[in-house]
Order: C-alpha cells, then sequence, then structure tokens
C-alpha cells in the first residue's frame, strides 16, 4: 500500500469528509466485486454492499494501523454478509466466475460451438461453488476474486493458516471434480 493511500485513510479517519469519499471510490468495485462472488441477486448485493460502506464510514477511526486498511475492511465485508445470512436465513448461493487455468479453460470465443462449451462448464462451476459448506465458500472467494494471501484470510475467517490451505485445496478439488469430464484432452 502505497503513502498516499495510507495518508488518504488517516485522513479519513480524522473526519474528513472528501477522504472518506475518496477512499469509498477507490474500494466500491472491489468490495462489490467480493459480495457478488458470494450473493447473485442484486438486492441482496445491494444491501450487503450498503451495510458494508456504512460500517466503513463510520468505523474507519477504530482502525489501529492504517497499513492492515483492505485486511481490516474484507472482515467488514465478511462479518457484514455473515449478519445478512442471520437476518435472512435463507440458503446461501455463490457466483463464481472461474479463471483458474488448471481447469484449462478454452477460449471460447474462437467459434460458437467452444462458447457453448463454455458456458456450460461455467454453468457447473458455479453450480459446484455453490454447494460447497460455507467454510469453503469464504476462504476460495477471498483467495480467487480478493487474491488475499494465506494469512489475511486466516485473519479474517480467524482460522489458522493451514486450516485456510486446507479449505482452499478443497474447495479446488471439488470445483475440479465436478467439472473433470469437461476438460479438453
Amino acid at each position: 500500500m502505497n503513502r498516499e493511500y495510507i495518508s488518504l485513510i488517516s485522513k479519513a479517519q480524522k473526519g474528513d469528509q472528501k477522504a472518506m469519499i475518496d477512499l469509498i471510490r477507490k474500494e466500491e468495485n472491489n468490495i462489490y466485486s467480493t459480495i457478488y462472488y458470494l450473493k447473485k441477486s442484486d438486492d441482496e448485493i445491494n444491501d450487503i454492499m450498503q451495510d458494508v460502506l456504512i460500517k466503513l464510514s463510520t468505523k474507519i477511526t477504530q482502525l489501529k494501523n492504517p497499513k492492515l486498511f483492505k485486511s481490516w475492511l474484507n472482515q467488514i465485508i465478511i462479518h457484514s454478509y455473515y449478519d445478512y445470512l442471520r437476518k435472512n436465513k435463507k440458503q446461501t448461493h455463490i457466483s463464481f466466475k472461474n479463471d483458474d487455468k488448471e481447469l484449462d479453460i478454452i477460449d471460447y470465443k474462437s467459434n460458437p460451438q467452444d462458447s457453448v462449451l463454455y458456458n456450460e462448464l461455467d454453468r457447473i462451476v458455479k453450480k459446484s461453488i455453490e454447494n460447497l459448506p460455507m467454510h469453503y465458500k469464504i476462504p476460495i472467494t477471498l483467495r480467487e476474486v480478493q487474491g488475499l494471501s494465506y494469512s489475511d484470510i486466516s485473519n479474517i475467517t480467524q482460522t489458522s493458516i493451514g486450516t485456510v490451505k486446507s479449505r482452499i485445496a478443497r474447495a479446488r478439488n471439488i470445483v475440479q471434480d465436478s467439472v473433470k469430464k469437461y476438460k479438453r484432452d
């Protein structure tokens, strides 16, 4: 994280409204992307997003070290997501666009047949991730969507790094097993 970004966070912590607006603008796509991969419905995404932005703006003074902002923000996102689940007690879903090279997904733009195959593979991957237990969904989303380190995910989920690595590996294996028959030779 660069000095300018840390300075922006520090100003927002001191009540600078312009700095807070700039910070939200810089982070809103990141926040939205993370929530998008956890929930499908636009209404759900908007509800969780609103909660995250409110918590970000009201609790930023509680952040002790601006260098830890990304990790702190991701904790807010995950807690807001869990709060939403508790309030609504619905079946959880996740939408996940897989770009994992290990799956050998083809360039679907090359011809219509490949496009159909890619769309079907994408549907299967999403369905596989929707069916993952919550303790796999969160870590794999934080790793694959946010690109967070195992250490950051460990802090956010309050589990050991070994547990995080294990859960991500298991989630990947489950997804890969569900698409094996669709891989090209």
